[in-house]
């Protein structure tokens, strides 16, 4: 099974309340085995340990998946192929694969 990653963030994102040097949890959606083996399970997880608000639901088409997120700047959520899901203090963003290799670098490995 694919393993979810930590990463500290490079620089601050104002936009998606991100500090440089904070550690944030993530996966890559690299298709629907993805989406199923760790995604769905990951987001349900957090929901059940009140790390995420409840009411915290995801729905998965094919490769992409909407995720619904509550009293939130952006409530729902389309993760597609390729992009990064990633989880920070009490939400989740989706960001793309070229905006991701320029705000992270990799810590070390978690299994999932």
């Amino acid at each position: 099974m694919p393993a979810i990653d930590l990463y500290r963030v490079v620089r601050a994102d104002d936009t998606h309340d991100l500090k440089a040097g904070q550690v944030v949890e993530v996966v890559r959606n690299a298709g629907p085995e993805m989406l199923d083996d760790v995604i769905r399970g990951w987001v349900g997880q957090l929901t059940a340990q009140a790390v995420l608000s409840a009411g915290t639901t995801i729905a998965v088409h094919g490769d992409t998946a909407t995720i619904r997120q509550p009293r939130q700047p952006e409530p729902d959520l389309t993760l597609g192929a390729g992009d990064w899901l990633v989880h920070t203090r009490t939400r989740l963003l989706v960001v793309t694969d070229d905006a991701f290799h320029e705000g992270f670098r990799s810590l070390l490995r978690s299994p999932s």
